[in-house]
């Protein structure tokens, strides 16, 4: 725990999916994007009751961190990246569900009221609310959002 940590680049990916890979960790990084802090005050930010539990997870997130003189730990660039990294992931994620959510609402919603309208006005309006919506949405999901392009982003 007294050592001091230089910032250090971590050139294997492996070891950024490592420092990433638990919640725990990802709270830190979120706690340490905010402000720097010591690690009492870590410990309290993110609620780990055992000192060798948090000193485990910093060990783990070595190449993420930089600790100053005054023992207080921040991010170094390569853990502001993993951060914006796994918020990338959670974003994109959530996105497709929510789109999948939509196509399935949408059969649902144009199969009840084919059942129920049938070649009526009202099957006539729903469908066409319906079809705007999903055209909308997928727009919005797969252009704007660019949620299923992989590559370059903007």
């Amino acid at each position: 725990m007294g050592k001091i940590m230089v910032e250090k680049d971590v050139a294997d990916s492996e070891e950024i999916f490592e420092a990433v890979s638990h919640p725990q960790r990802i709270k830190i990084l979120r706690v340490l994007a905010k402000s720097s802090l010591g690690f009492s005050e870590l410990k309290r930010a993110v609620s780990i009751e055992s000192s060798g539990a948090l000193d485990f997870h910093l060990n783990k997130m070595e190449g993420l961190l930089t600790k100053d003189s005054h023992g207080h730990y921040s991010l170094n660039k390569n853990g502001y990246a993993a951060l914006e990294a796994v918020n990338a992931i959670e974003r994109y994620g959530w996105y497709k569900r929510a789109f999948y959510f939509n196509i399935i609402a949408f059969t649902l919603i144009i199969l009840w009221a084919y059942l129920n309208f049938a070649l009526s006005t009202s099957f006539l309006a729903v469908l066409i609310l319906s079809v705007a919506w999903i055209m909308l949405y997928s727009y919005w999901t797969l252009v704007h959002r660019r949620a299923f392009i992989r590559g370059k982003e903007k």
